[in-house]
């Protein structure tokens, strides 16, 4: 084990005590930790056991896969994900309840102190960049799940009084992609809002990711990379210094969770336990009954797939890792431990890690966490007098004058309630999206009225969307495009651009073509724009210069060709991936104008061919890097700095505005101001 290797003065030194109870199962996952037991995830189910040591015990077994499970504070109760969808069910085992339905990803992070409200991850609103919170608390009785102001949060924990949460702003990247010592724009750090004065403030910032942010008395205790593997450290929030609690060098730690008095993790696949008090770290003895342990088909099977990502990656990265012979045998030892899809799965995405590349994708069909067949209105809701009451309709693109989002099509407006579903009533005693189970892409009958009682109420036949993705970009690049014409009296434009694959080009080509007659100047956004093919053929359009220009006795005709003559600035965030972080950089490099925001994700290498994994896994490999003439290779792993750096803070600071998108404006008003262009010398002359 990692620790045995590490020098006996420096344990010392860190005041770190370390025991070892014996060496039981190994890919034991996604611990959590109450005062009387454990629970974590095997084979794809959850299993528990007694703290003080004993059998672990399956709470259930099912085709599908539980995660992230977390007890309530009392004990009584563990909170878990299954499919997307979040979960509720006694410690002790028996039925679970569902708490949610909403399509997407619902990923259980903890609980209120009263165990009340379970918190959770969740990208159901995604539509924006800048104000859509991620986190939010759902009822454990069931209900609305009530968003936190907190937008692009990934984990989160409450302060004991719960006035306070301590949450990582960016996607913590290093925890859902395979991609180990990430240093792109998207580093991970951890920040801290008062929920109640409107306050922020953030932990020190390093070059290195800092994730799981665990609240605990005065201190907050979090893992980071800082050291080059995962480790454990604690900030205390009085004197404002750092402590390293472990000091592992080979495995990293993983899905560390908070207990009363320790704090339970992974690594290497197994579990150990901190003591708060004493620092000292403890190795779990867990043994599992023979029947979890797999047969031998499976073994061979899942070791050849092992041995199929290893090798695609060997033979076909552009530009593979140095150690990467090194990285199998650890891996095959692990594997042997994994009892299911998941486990293996689990295993190879760790593996490929290792490597330490973007566009390195390994996954297996059907293993996506989506509810399937729940109807999507195209709307946000509200609580409001003992009813779901509709905060925002969603319009979606206009088709011959009419919105193309389900309740704007029915002509359902903001503010009324929602009050039946197929003659049944909605409630708030239940997740509003339980309503709608089983209505994607049908049409499902409505009662909506302005009264919660239901007077006036009327009755719209709705088609259900199956997904709201498209409608809610759409809004969001609708209200910026507003914002700047109304800041720019009409003289600048807004593009907003999802992706650069050729539909994204071609959306961005006709919203250019569109407007460059009618603006002086151009905003173009590519923050969150998920990558793509098509960077350059973008960039040529932006960066095209007339030869030649023609003129009538009124003056300049508007030109034939692509370009536009005035000014451009582009706005890019950490989530501008792949071809996304190739844009901004072609754009800066060309001097096309200023790049306003945050350093883009630093995705800069090129996905090839998909390979075929033995048992139905598919895999995609770095195949392409790219170099440019007098710059050197794109920046893999950093990504492309902004001219202006703009950072994000929850909405609430900025009145709900978005700053980068009003220094883009700025930017674009103070370019036009010094903006000249030299009229002709006069039309010639045929001498007399």
């Amino acid at each position: 084990m990692d620790m045995i290797r590490i020098p006996l003065f420096l344990l010392f030194a860190l005041g770190i005590s370390v025991s070892f109870a014996g060496t039981g199962a190994r890919l034991l996952r996604q611990p959590d930790i109450s005062t009387e037991a454990i629970v974590f995830v095997h084979g794809g189910d959850l299993w528990t056991m007694p703290r003080g040591g004993g059998g672990a015990h399956r709470l259930m077994r099912t085709e599908e896969v539980e995660e992230f499970p977390k007890f309530s504070p009392d004990g009584k109760l563990i909170a878990f994900t299954r499919g997307g969808s979040v979960f509720v069910m006694a410690s002790a085992g028996g039925e679970e309840r569902q708490l949610t339905w909403r399509p997407g990803w619902n990923q259980v992070l903890g609980w209120t102190a009263d165990g009340k409200n379970v918190l959770i991850h969740s990208d159901r609103l995604k539509g924006s960049v800048t104000t859509n919170p991620h986190l939010f608390l759902v009822p454990e009785r069931g209900g609305w799940a009530k968003p936190l102001p907190v937008p692009r949060a990934t984990h989160g924990s409450f302060s004991e009084d719960g006035h306070k949460i301590a949450y990582g702003p960016n996607p913590e990247i290093v925890l859902w992609t395979p991609f180990r010592h990430y240093r792109g724009g998207a580093l991970g750090y951890i920040a801290i809002y008062d929920l109640t004065n409107n306050a922020y403030a953030e932990l020190p910032r390093t070059n290195a990711n800092d994730v799981f942010p665990m609240w605990h008395g005065q201190a907050i205790y979090f893992a980071s990379d800082r050291s080059g593997t995962m480790n454990l450290y604690r900030y205390d929030l009085e004197s404002k210094q750092t402590q390293q609690l472990t000091s592992y060098a080979e495995w990293d730690v993983a899905n560390p969770s908070m207990g009363k008095d320790a704090i339970i993790f992974e690594n290497g696949g197994r579990l150990f336990t901190l003591d708060l008090e004493s620092k000292a770290v403890r190795e779990l003895a867990i043994s599992l009954p023979r029947d979890a342990l797999p047969g031998d088909q499976e073994k061979v099977r899942w070791g050849q797939a092992l041995n199929d990502a290893w090798r695609a990656y060997r033979e076909h990265a552009f530009h593979p890792a140095e150690n990467w012979a090194a990285v199998k045998p650890r891996y095959e030892e692990l594997m042997r431990w994994a009892t299911d899809a998941s486990d293996a799965s689990s295993v190879i995405r760790d593996m490929l890690a290792e490597a330490g590349q973007s566009h390195l994708i390994f996954w297996v069909p059907g293993s996506g966490g989506h509810g399937p067949g729940v109807g999507l209105p195209g709307a946000d809701f509200t609580v409001e007098n003992g009813r779901y009451r509709i905060a925002k309709v969603y319009l979606g693109e206009e088709s011959d004058g009419k919105p193309t989002g389900p309740l704007a099509a029915a002509g359902v407006v903001e503010g009324e309630y929602l009050l039946e579903v197929g003659g049944t009533p909605v409630e708030p005693l239940r997740d509003i999206y339980a309503a709608f189970d089983g209505l994607a892409e049908k049409e499902a009958r409505l009662k909506v009225g302005p009264d919660p009682s239901g007077q006036a109420s009327r009755e719209v036949t709705v088609k259900l969307s199956s997904d709201e993705r498209a409608l809610r970009w759409t809004e969001f690049a609708r209200g910026n495009r507003a914002r700047v014409t109304e800041a720019s009296g009409g003289r600048v434009g807004y593009i907003y651009i999802q992706n650069v694959d050729p539909e994204g080009l071609d959306s961005f080509r006709k919203q250019w073509m569109e407007l460059r007659h009618e603006v002086d100047a151009m905003i173009v956004d590519v923050r969150n724009c998920n990558g793509g093919t098509m960077s350059e053929a973008v960039v040529d359009i932006l960066a095209a210069r007339p030869t030649r220009r023609m003129y009538d006795r009124r003056g300049m005709v508007p030109p034939f060709g692509v370009f536009l003559d005035g000014p451009k600035v582009m706005i890019a965030n950490d989530q501008s991936v792949s071809g996304c972080d190739e844009v901004p950089m072609m754009f800066k490099r060309g001097k096309l104008g200023p790049l306003v925001g945050t350093r883009t994700f630093g995705g800069m290498i090129g996905a090839g061919d998909t390979y075929r994994i033995t048992g139905g896994g598919s895999m995609v490999v770095p195949e392409f890097g790219f170099y440019s003439d007098g710059i050197g290779w794109s920046p893999e792993n950093f990504g492309v700095e902004p001219d202006y750096m703009v950072e994000l803070k929850p909405s609430a600071l900025t009145g709900g505005r978005d700053p980068q998108l009003e220094k883009a404006i700025e930017l674009s008003m103070e370019a036009l101001r010094a903006y000249t262009k030299a009229p002709p010398p006069p039309p010639y002359e045929p001498p007399e």
